[in-house]
């Protein structure tokens, strides 16, 4: 059609499209079908809800009739009648701002939970807003276990699934996110072992004077992205069990019916398996750089290697506590005076100093279990007895400046000690001695992989580091040495010995049977 201006003139045809119809029916292969709801309620309150783009006739009264139905819970409110209009607005509102955001109509039941429980219908509560108002409630937990919520709701949920709305969220969208963290954590882990072979290769050319591979090796270093931790399955597991925990209290609050955090398969949620530092796996880091697990453990001479380097420290105690009684780094840095009886060789801790960020509180120890009572080795109440003469000897020293904790361990000035300092100084040392990477808490793990060496009864060796029960300490914390394989291959041989007579008769001759000997 040309305009007066003698341009194309465009305007909507509408039902009077001579294509839409075919025969005495409607053509199904041209245009697109709407629907149209109008109710007027008796107070004179009016609710229009309309929708185009449905490529059927039977799409768009499906459609209306879910509309018609949505509108209709407005009418469980109650006997008044603006009451019940009121909502039906409110209800028509949230149906528009679903459809404007491509979400399609709101499911009927969460719907109607909605509006039974008095959550306001036009307010589009995300899984973000949720994470954060839960994270807000939850004024019970300890300092350290609310700085991981948060760590996980900052880094992983909310950047995955924190624009999707609550009543929305499916099994789908969670095994989607732990897909995806996977495919980071493997990116992340081939993107660090070859940061640390090109480190490795960089420090052994310029240890022979090779200029030319040193620079390569450099420029290549340089070439790779930064390290960055990977998301292990460990952490999947307590990710998984972090976004469970809210759902739940999303449930006891009428928000959502299902749970579908605890529906989704994310594989096993076990702890890396604790390795001990053999002489094969030390050849082998020090060669490539990479760490055999994420959890290693030194054998009992290089405990003892690392100690003897510590003798001199000012924090040698606390080490050797560590070592040998398990203690976590921060019920050593929290243990007071009045937790320890030297006489009797005995400990219980009450308190433990954690980190919020840098900022190091004061807080009761992680769980009941942990309140024990732990026994100490003649060596360890030395090196007590001698620390506590040394803070008497400091203490004198500083006068007024001293600041009276009532702390095991201090600095000079009697303040408590900062868990991250204890940290550094523990790697510093363990560099300076020579000896492969493990963590501060990874002594836990060899004081208890020691103690079961030693033939300490599991049960003993679970109260010892406070575990609320022997499954803990047996998946989480037990490295078995090749002494404790090679003494348990003895004993089987020596029961055998035992049972069976050196010799026996064989036909008209005696044969000699050889004592069976110990095998690794």
């Amino acid at each position: 059609m040309v305009g007066a201006d003698g341009k194309l003139a465009v305007r909507r045809l509408g039902v009077k499209c001579p294509r839409l119809r075919r025969g005495f029916g409607w053509n199904p292969r041209h245009g697109t079908w709407y629907f149209q709801y109008d109710h007027a309620d008796a107070v004179g309150s009016r609710v229009v809800v309309s929708f185009g783009s449905l490529a059927t006739r039977a799409e768009a009264e499906d459609q209306l009739a879910a509309v018609r139905r949505l509108l209709g819970i407005a009418d469980e409110l109650g006997e008044d009648p603006q009451a019940v209009a009121d909502l039906r607005v409110q209800i028509a509102a949230r149906i528009k701002l679903d459809h404007k955001a491509g979400l399609g109509l709101p499911e009927f039941e969460a719907m109607r939970r909605a509006v039974l429980a008095g959550v306001p219908v036009t307010e589009h509560l995300t899984v973000g807003q949720w994470l954060n108002e839960w994270l807000a409630g939850k004024t019970a937990l300890s300092v350290a276990t609310r700085r991981m919520y948060a760590s996980q709701v900052r880094t992983y949920l909310i950047p995955h699934l924190g624009r999707i709305p609550l009543d929305r969220l499916r099994v789908a969208h969670v095994t989607a996110m732990f897909d995806a963290i996977a495919r980071e954590a493997a990116a992340a882990e081939a993107n660090n072992a070859a940061r640390r072979e090109a480190d490795a290769a960089r420090k052994a050319a310029w240890a022979r004077g090779d200029h030319a591979a040193w620079r390569e090796a450099k420029d290549r270093l340089a070439g790779l992205p930064a390290f960055r931790p990977p998301c292990h399955a460990a952490t999947r597991f307590r990710l998984r069990s972090a976004l469970r925990s809210a759902l739940s209290a999303a449930c006891a609050q009428q928000l959502v019916t299902v749970n579908v955090a605890a529906l989704a398969e994310i594989g096993s949620g076990r702890s890396p398996k604790a390795l001990v530092w053999t002489a094969e796996r030390v050849a082998y880091w020090q060669a490539t750089g990479n760490r055999p697990s994420a959890v290693m453990v030194w054998t009992a001479e290089q405990t003892r290697q690392f100690l003897d380097r510590a003798v001199r420290h000012e924090w040698y105690a606390l080490y050797l506590l560590v070592a040998c009684t398990g203690l976590r780094r921060g019920e050593a840095c929290g243990l007071r005076w009045i937790d320890v009886d030297l006489d009797a060789r005995m400990l219980s801790p009450a308190k433990q100093r954690v980190q919020n960020g840098w900022e190091v509180l004061e807080t009761d120890l992680k769980s009941d279990a942990s309140e024990r009572d732990v026994g100490l080795a003649d060596q360890v109440a030395e090196a007590l007895r001698a620390q506590r003469d040394w803070q008497q000897d400091v203490r004198e020293r500083a006068g007024s400046a001293w600041t009276e904790t009532g702390l095991v361990f201090t600095t000079a000035d009697g303040a408590g000690l900062h868990p991250a300092k204890v940290t550094a100084q523990f790697q510093q040392l363990a560099r300076e001695a020579g000896l492969p990477p493990v963590r501060l808490h990874d002594l836990r793990h060899g004081a208890a992989s020691l103690a079961l060496a030693a033939g300490v009864d599991l049960k003993v060796v679970s109260d010892m580091l406070g575990h609320s029960g022997t499954a803990i300490t047996r998946d989480i914390y037990t490295s078995v040495y090749d002494e404790l394989k090679h003494a348990a291959a003895a004993a089987i041989a020596a029961a055998i010995n035992g049972a069976r007579p050196a010799s026996s008769p064989v036909g008209r001759s005696r044969r000699t049977v050889k004592p069976l000997a110990a095998t690794a």
